[in-house]
């Protein structure tokens, strides 16, 4: 186990467990730019740590003590268990002398006071380094007791309250979809995406609005089998307005009969979009959608600079072969010199196919320095999806892509496309 900050300079990546989507979202924006601890994932549900911790190469897990369905301790406890080479620790808001005895007994390796910044984690690690260094000494010289425990200090004021992301009665939320490559299934991830997210099957509806900020392209509408009509020209008008009146923004979104609500990129390639409408339309739908989906360009242009900044989350498209690896780390970059906080970005593997030139979700990570949320399958299904202009989401919402999809990005947006399963909502 290294240590924070040592002389391999490589940082260590912990996973987080804890029902608190505000919470959790607050870490990934701390633990974003850090050369000693990075935060490899986060989660609302225990299923999901085992394959976050392998996809990303975890070294640390801390469990929420007051999980809603199990006890934390014993999520906790199973998780030492059948994680051998990982450290678990316990969170908790009111940590004591009892329950880090029982912590212990149990496998764990102590109990992390909640709420903790970067400093304190790194403290508490160094803190057990250095206790089990102590031990081992002492093993060494005589076969002595157990090192006399760490004081753990009172458990700290409540932390302020913040409902689920994503959910019913959430903020507005605003998620970039982008890549730095094309064809890389993004437009597809997008639209399935924003179709699952306002799915009347979905366990958390929302009212959804679909943005296409790829001038020229036209797949969006494709894909939703649509014409593509209106498009963000229809708001040059109000250029440089920070917010346009509800009633006459309905009037410029075209009403898909998926319940989509959309804005779409201009069809030709001589037009481009302009950042400063792009700007007004993504001031205004947030006020009128719980969740607006910009499918953005694969290119750092104005507009999707503006799309990235004005996120919440933004979702990296990667393909995992070395010249989409090649390009997404300089478009990283270029992000970052343009000022985008990285604590925004979030990796998926789309089309994540076994075989010669191909990276593990690890090794994307370690070469993009970033969060991966997971990967999805190839899937057969995809391409006659397109070629017949019917979502996914819509026609298999039970099949490979979909349910890894789903369960990829249900830490951003809990409840997305759970349908029964086999059911099908929407005909052709």
């Amino acid at each position: 186990m290294r240590e924070p900050g040592d002389a391999r300079g490589q940082p260590l990546w912990f996973v987080v467990l804890d029902e608190d989507g505000a919470w959790r979202e607050a870490l990934a924006d701390m633990f974003a730019a850090g050369d000693d601890l990075r935060m490899a994932g986060g989660t609302g549900h225990a299923a999901d740590v085992e394959r976050l911790v392998r996809d990303n190469g975890a070294d640390i897990v801390l469990v929420d003590h007051a999980l809603a369905r199990r006890s934390g301790l014993a999520v906790a406890a199973d998780l030492a268990r059948r994680l051998p080479s990982v450290r678990v620790y316990l969170t908790s808001h009111a940590p004591s002398r009892p329950l880090w005895e029982e912590a212990r007994r149990r496998g764990l390796r102590g109990i992390v006071p909640k709420p903790f910044d970067r400093p304190a984690l790194a403290a508490r690690i160094r803190e057990d380094e250095d206790l089990d260094q102590r031990v081992a000494a002492s093993l060494a010289a005589a076969r002595g007791g157990a090192p006399e425990a760490n004081v753990i200090p009172g458990g700290a004021g409540d932390e302020p309250g913040a409902p689920r992301l994503g959910g019913v009665g959430d903020p507005p939320r605003t998620l970039a979809v982008c890549s730095f490559k094309g064809g890389v299934g993004k437009s597809l991830i997008s639209v399935n995406l924003a179709v699952a997210a306002g799915s009347p099957t979905a366990r958390h509806r929302r009212a959804v609005a679909l943005v296409d900020a790829e001038e020229g392209v036209g797949s969006t509408a494709a894909l939703l089998g649509v014409v593509p009509h209106p498009t963000i020209e229809d708001w040059a008008e109000y250029r440089g307005e920070r917010c346009v009146d509800p009633v006459i923004a309905a009037q410029k979104l075209a009403q898909t009969r998926l319940g989509l609500s959309c804005v779409f990129a201009p069809g030709a390639l001589d037009r481009s979009v302009d950042g400063d409408v792009m700007e007004t339309v993504l001031a205004t739908l947030p006020r009128m959608f719980g969740l607006t989906v910009v499918d953005c360009a694969p290119a750092v242009t104005p507009a999707v600079l503006v799309a990235l900044r004005a996120a919440t989350t933004v979702l990296v498209v990667v393909e995992p072969t070395l010249d989409c690896l090649d390009r997404t780390r300089k478009g990283a970059a270029a992000l970052a010199a343009a000022g985008l906080p990285t604590g925004k970005l979030r990796v998926l593997c789309n089309q994540n196919r076994p075989g010669p030139g191909d990276f593990s979700p690890v090794e994307v990570r370690e070469a993009l320095g970033l969060q991966v949320l997971g990967s999805l399958p190839f899937d057969v299904g995809a391409k006659r999806s397109c070629n017949r202009r019917r979502p996914l989401a819509c026609v298999a919402p039970r099949g490979p892509f979909m349910r890894s999809l789903c369960r990829v990005v249900g830490g951003l947006l809990p409840g997305v496309g759970e349908a029964p399963p086999g059911r099908v909502w929407w005909r052709a």
